[in-house]
């Protein structure tokens, strides 16, 4: 059965270059992660790490009309043949004989994903066009994710995603995080069949 379900369209999403937008993206990640404890307080209020310096890292940024910054998603490009091998996943669950599979091709990671409290639902939906337009241009196998453990069926439920191993502590922060993956031609799949699915995917390759 065809599933009909239309969701709100993603607010303004784009992708971070300036340093004023890291910068957005920095404060952001730190308001959200230490209101739940997952840092340290920091004197400069921002979160950051060696990752978001690598040419293989891309970081998404939502604001509203008011240009007030909303939510964030980093997302990570490996593919070996282009001399990207480096994503949080690879730190945490490298030795997993079900990542080395995934890494043995290519694939997308999104990590680093938060939101304001006034953030809509929709900028949540917005992740899965961003990780499908990338890994599109890119051509990549693989999907992948490591959300906290609490929110690990929204992934499931929502985009199909499948457990691949046991939970971990992530890199740089203080949760457990399970890994999740999914095929990109599984997503395609059901992009063509879940109308919001393939809206948000078709937004999100104006953004990447």
């Amino acid at each position: 059965m065809t599933n009909t379900i239309e969701y709100p369209a993603v607010r303004q999403c784009f992708l971070a270059r300036t340093a004023d937008e890291m910068g957005d993206v920095f404060r952001l990640r730190y308001q959200c992660y230490h209101r739940r404890d997952a840092i340290s307080e920091r004197p400069d209020h921002r979160f950051r790490d060696s990752f978001d310096d690598l040419e293989n890292q891309f970081s998404y940024l939502v604001r509203d009309s008011e240009e007030e910054a909303l939510a964030t998603v980093r997302i990570s490009v490996v593919r070996a043949d282009l001399g990207w091998i480096e994503s949080p996943a690879q730190r945490v669950f490298g030795d997993h004989p079900a990542f080395q599979a995934m890494a043995g091709s290519s694939y997308v990671e999104a990590s680093r994903l938060w939101f304001a409290r006034t953030a809509r639902r929709d900028s949540f939906y917005g992740l899965l066009g961003n990780m499908a337009a990338l890994g599109e241009r890119y051509g990549v196998e693989w999907l992948a994710a490591s959300p906290r453990v609490e929110h690990s069926e929204v992934y499931q439920r929502l985009y199909g995603f499948r457990p691949m191993a046991e939970p971990r502590r992530y890199f740089g922060v203080s949760f457990e995080t399970e890994l999740l993956g999914i095929r990109l031609s599984e997503i395609r799949e059901l992009a063509n069949r879940v109308r919001w699915m393939g809206s948000v995917w078709e937004a999100a390759r104006t953004w990447s």
